[in-house]
């Protein structure tokens, strides 16, 4: 069933998406984002995120999230990556299948979203902020676990969490983890048969040599 009443269906986890339509008005609109965030998302394509994300573009399907890892037409999305990924009898070495798992995809962002709009102001302050692409990986990855799809360096975001967190909380990021103390030496139970056996042939001496005084 392509269509409802006239409406063509579309697929929301892929790109092509469209709420505003083809009208002129939604054109200009768009037109006018685009020329507004262009620094942003040239910023984010071919510096920040260039190996992890194929392009960035202004979404029209986002509402709260501030953006959205998308799949091209013709490619995966999260849950069919998923299905075949759990398939116990597929091939170790698919060529078709490791690349479209391994396709890079679009980041869609919100632009009325306030981090969106802060990562826009400081990419034209400084595009070499640190911070600022820092965020951006962040960004990354959240809307690749948000869009479902598996972090390929889970320990990597990690680390980047708790990065965040130290600076949240205040403590210092060099501050190492304090080092946990030594338990005492405990004696094997074989030591502890010897040890007994020791101290009950002094106590069987120590008799002998009682009575051979009292002799």
């Amino acid at each position: 069933l392509p269509e409802f009443e006239g409406k063509k269906f579309q697929n929301v986890a892929k790109e092509g998406f469209s709420i505003d339509g083809n009208t002129e008005a939604a054109k200009a609109r768009k037109a006018e984002i685009t020329e507004k965030y262009d620094p942003l998302i040239k910023w984010l394509g071919e510096d920040a995120l260039k190996d992890h994300i194929l392009r960035a573009e202004i979404s029209e399907r986002l509402t709260n999230s501030p953006c959205a890892l998308i799949t091209s037409k013709f490619g995966w999305t999260a849950n069919m990556q998923r299905i075949i990924q759990s398939q116990t009898h597929s091939k170790t070495q698919d060529m078709q299948r490791d690349y479209y798992l391994n396709q890079k995809k679009s980041l869609e962002i919100n632009p009325r979203h306030p981090l969106i709009k802060e990562l826009l102001r400081r990419v034209e302050d400084n595009p070499a902020d640190e911070t600022a692409k820092d965020m951006a990986l962040m960004m990354y990855n959240t809307a690749t676990l948000r869009s479902g799809y598996m972090l390929k360096d889970t320990v990597n975001f990690a680390e980047h969490i708790e990065k965040m967190m130290r600076q949240t909380l205040g403590v210092d990021a060099d501050e190492a983890v304090e080092e946990e103390e030594e338990l005492p030496e405990e004696d094997t139970p074989e030591e502890a048969e010897d040890e007994e056996e020791e101290e009950f042939e002094d106590e069987e001496e120590e008799v002998k040599d009682e009575t051979h005084d009292e002799l």
